[in-house]
C-alpha cells in the first residue's frame, strides 16, 4: 500500500468513526435545543459541535502522550470501554431523552447539557481514533495530527446539518445501529490487540482456542446487544 493509499485510508477511517461516535452526541444536542427558539437552538448547535471539535483535538494530543506509557495499557483499556460503549449506543435513548428534555427550558441550561455531551463522547470518540493512527512507538506525529484536524473539519458540516436526519435514519432503519456497532466492535478490537500484555498471552495461546474464544464473545455480544435494544 502506497504512503497516499494508507493516507486516504485513515481519513476515511476517521472520518467514519468521528460520524459513528457523533450521532449520539448529535441526538442529545438536537434535544437539548429542540424548545429553544431557532436563533439560539442554531447557536447552541453550533457551539455544540465547535466545542466538540476543540475538545476532540486536545484530548487526541493527550492520550498521544499517555500512549508512550507502556505500563498502563491503554490500548486494552481503551479497547473494552470502547466495547462497553457500543453495548450502551444499542440501548434505547429513552432515559437520554428524558434528561435533555428536562434541561432544555433555557439557553444555559440546554449549554451544559451539550457540554457535558460533549465532553463524554469526545473522549469516546479520541479513545476509536487514537487506535487508528497510534503508531508502534505509541506517538502521534504533526503528519498524523494534520489527518485527525483534517477528517474532524470534514465531519464538522455533516454533523451540524445532518444532525436530525442521523438520529431519524438510525429510528427508522435499525440496520444502521447494528453497521455502526459492528464498525466500533472492530476498531476495539484492533485496539485491544495492540495491547502487549494481549499479545503476549496470544503468543502462548493454541490459535484455535483464540477463533473459539472469540467466536464465543461475539456470539454472546451479539445475543446481549439484541435483549437491550
Amino acid at each position: 500500500m502506497s504512503i497516499t493509499s494508507q493516507l486516504i485510508s485513515q481519513i476515511v477511517e476517521i472520518v467514519l468513526i468521528n460520524l459513528v461516535l457523533s450521532g449520539d452526541n448529535v441526538a442529545v444536542i438536537s434535544l437539548s435545543v429542540k424548545n429553544l427558539p431557532p436563533k439560539k437552538a442554531k447557536l447552541a448547535n453550533m457551539i455544540g459541535v465547535c466545542m466538540a471539535l476543540l475538545l476532540r483535538i486536545f484530548f487526541i494530543s493527550v492520550i498521544g502522550y499517555i500512549f508512550k506509557f507502556k505500563w498502563l495499557h491503554v490500548h486494552l483499556i481503551g479497547g473494552i470501554i470502547l466495547i462497553y460503549i457500543t453495548v450502551n449506543m444499542m440501548k434505547t435513548n429513552d432515559e437520554k431523552a428524558v434528561i435533555t428534555k428536562e434541561s432544555s427550558d433555557g439557553f444555559s441550561k440546554a449549554l451544559i447539557s451539550i457540554i457535558i455531551s460533549d465532553i463524554s463522547m469526545s473522549l469516546d470518540n479520541v479513545l476509536a481514533i487514537t487506535s487508528v493512527i497510534i503508531n508502534d512507538v505509541g506517538e502521534i506525529t504533526g503528519q498524523q495530527m494534520i489527518l485527525v484536524v483534517l477528517a474532524i473539519l470534514i465531519c464538522v458540516p455533516i454533523i451540524f446539518l445532518g444532525s436530525e436526519i442521523v438520529s431519524k435514519l438510525m429510528s427508522k432503519y435499525p440496520i444502521i445501529i447494528y453497521i455502526c456497532a459492528a464498525l466500533l466492535i472492530y476498531t476495539a478490537i484492533k485496539m485491544i490487540l495492540k495491547d502487549s500484555f494481549v499479545l503476549h498471552i496470544l503468543s502462548i495461546i493454541n490459535p484455535l482456542l483464540i477463533l473459539i474464544a472469540i467466536g464465543v464473545i461475539a456470539i454472546t455480544t451479539v445475543i446481549f446487544m439484541s435483549k437491550e435494544a
